[in-house]
């Protein structure tokens, strides 16, 4: 009899891998995310942070969720994203999608994320892995911009 056994895989180290690869992004890349299927453990690189008004260090920020990248899209863009985060999941392959995050600040801050099933010989998917850019009318960092510089009640 064959055994059906899936080999294991250290979530850690590959995390790690994930974290070196994302610290550091060229230019115009605000950051890298990845969350583990497994665990429901979310990394965030500080660029992600930053794009929803935060840092690293704020005690929002500690634990990045999916209920905190949830609550953050612009209540006329959760359709659109839902959608292709649904797509995602169901169906593996690549998304992108544009949008818009309302920070914990309550800046409006468009975005382009990139993201998709991070797949393991032998194991199926374990990870969504992806990247998060601005997309600041002026091209620079958050904030610089007009449409960056649009206000709204931040979601309860």
């Amino acid at each position: 009899m064959v055994s059906q056994t899936r080999p294991t895989v250290d979530d850690d180290r590959l995390t790690a891998i994930h974290v070196r690869e994302h610290t550091e992004r060229p230019a115009g890349v605000k950051g890298g995310f990845r969350l583990s299927l497994v665990s429901g453990q979310w990394w965030w690189s500080p660029g992600v942070f930053e794009l929803h008004g935060m840092r690293p260090g704020d005690e929002l920020a500690a634990r990045p969720s999916t209920r905190l990248l949830l609550a953050r899209r612009h209540p006329a863009d959760r359709g659109a994203f839902t959608q292709a985060w649904r797509h995602l999941i169901a169906d593996g392959g690549v998304v992108a999608v544009r949008y818009r995050i309302v920070g914990v600040d309550g800046r409006v801050r468009p975005v382009f994320v990139m993201a998709y099933l991070d797949e393991i010989a032998g194991c199926g998917p374990r990870f969504v892995t992806g990247m998060m850019q601005s997309e600041d009318d002026a091209g620079g960092p958050p904030g610089s911009g007009s449409s960056s510089q649009q206000n709204v009640d931040p979601p309860a």
